[in-house]
């Protein structure tokens, strides 16, 4: 008779947004059981519907104990966390212990911190870190227009223009998105996140951009250079869609295999109904509209 070997069990944790959520579900419908730890300030109370707990930024000890107490032998670092100046947290004293490299990791950009608490949970605790499309392989962009609405001439040059500007500030750690309408980049992601950028672009004159009803320029979503893609890829999901949609933009572009998808099914839906694309561009275009 085969045997099935058992399925490792996932610590989840949680930042801001719908994937902690949607990654715990896949996780359960694969046979996996998941305990979820919620980053106090970041993660929405939807994670109280799985085995959880609740940690502050800085409680590193209390964050690994509640791992280690509850079997977690994966773990994944999902969603959204506002970086906090290091004066501003309160660590405990494994955090305390940790500081030092913290700040050495921090002065490598977002890609080390994160690279460097991979590492810290993997040679020294005995966890394994691992991507969230590792567990839910179905929440990868595939190469493909997932709507009904396609790319016109002028728009696939906008998404060229947009791809050479987010690799150009992917290099240099900065972010993962950018906004080009009518062949000029009109904004680029930074700290503040997708959301943030787009609602920038509804400030900005309607001469500048496209509106309902005549909807022009692009949303392109990349993966840094180089980048750790356990931990950091870049993601969209409905409220994506419908900030574009708010932004009078026609359309998204995400890279095929290197970017999350929260939800396909309705995210088609919803940017079916807003009369925008969402396409996942494979890696030939990406190196074509580099070169």
């Amino acid at each position: 008779m085969a045997t099935h070997e058992k399925l490792r069990k996932l610590g989840i944790a949680a930042g801001s947004g719908p994937l902690p959520e949607s990654l715990a579900e896949a996780a359960l419908a694969a046979g996996r059981e998941v305990f979820i730890v919620g980053i106090e300030g970041a993660a929405g109370k939807g994670i109280e519907r799985f085995p959880h707990a609740w940690v502050r930024i800085g409680a590193m000890g209390e964050f690994l104990r509640l791992l280690k107490e509850n079997g977690c032998e994966d773990i994944v670092l999902i969603g959204g966390v506002k970086r906090p100046s290091l004066a501003a947290i309160l660590p405990d004293k494994t955090g305390r212990q940790l500081m030092p490299r913290v700040a050495r990791w921090l002065m490598q950009g977002d890609d080390g911190l994160l690279r460097g608490l991979a590492e810290y949970f993997e040679t020294e605790h005995g966890f394994r870190v691992i991507g969230a499309h590792e567990v839910a392989g179905e929440l990868l962009a595939p190469e493909a227009v997932l709507t009904r609405v396609l790319p016109t001439a002028e728009q696939d040059i906008d998404i060229d223009i947009a791809i050479r500007a987010v690799l150009a500030i992917g290099a240099l750690d900065i972010g993962q998105g950018a906004v080009a309408c009518r062949g000029v980049v009109l904004a680029l992601e930074a700290a503040e996140g997708t959301d943030r950028m787009l609602e920038r672009i509804v400030t900005l004159p309607p001469e500048m951009r496209g509106r309902d009803g005549a909807r022009e320029g692009v949303l392109v979503k990349l993966s840094k250079p180089g980048q750790e893609r356990r931990v950091d890829m870049p993601t969209i999901g409905v409220k994506t869609v419908e900030n574009v949609a708010a932004s009078g933009l026609a359309g998204i572009a995400v890279e095929a295999g290197g970017a999350l998808i929260v939800d396909g099914e309705a995210v088609a839906r919803a940017a079916n109904k807003a009369g925008i694309f969402v396409v996942g561009l494979g890696r030939a275009r990406i190196e074509k509209a580099r070169a």
